[in-house]
Formats: C-alpha cells, sequence, structure tokens
C-alpha cells in the first residue's frame, strides 16, 4: 500500500459509520458503475419492497437500531 492509500486509509477511520458507509458506495461506483438493468432491477426492487412495507408485509426499522444488532452480533472489525 503506497503513503497516499494508507493515508485515506487512516482518514476513513476517523470518519463517522454513515460517512464511511457513503465513501464506500462512492468508491465501489467508481470500481464497478451500475449497468442500466442493474439499475432497472434495483428499482424494480426498491419499488416491491415499498409495496410490501405499505401492504403491512414487512416492517421497517431505524437503522441505528439495525447498525447495533448487526455490531453485536459481528462487532466492529
Amino acid at each position: 500500500m503506497n503513503a497516499n492509500v494508507e493515508s485515506l486509509v487512516e482518514q476513513a477511520k476517523h470518519l463517522s459509520p454513515e460517512e464511511q458507509a457513503i465513501l464506500t458506495d462512492a468508491l465501489h461506483e467508481m470500481l464497478a458503475p451500475p449497468t442500466p438493468e442493474w439499475e432497472t432491477a434495483w428499482l424494480k426492487e426498491c419499488e416491491d419492497r415499498l409495496a410490501a412495507y405499505e401492504r403491512g408485509e414487512m416492517q421497517a426499522h431505524e437503522s441505528e437500531e439495525v447498525m447495533a444488532r448487526l455490531s453485536s452480533k459481528y462487532g466492529r472489525q
């Protein structure tokens, strides 16, 4: 790992979990940009999930609650 990358990694460690997620998403999108097919499929998935929620078939959970459960189950690495 070169010095620039090491510096970026160290800076990323000081970001909030939300900021780290945004950074991760941006890096992923640079490395593997979504295709039109993927975007269409993801839009359909989002619409299906919203419809299921509106029909009462699924529940919403606060992001903090979900992150706490995941952190408890898998720990922070």
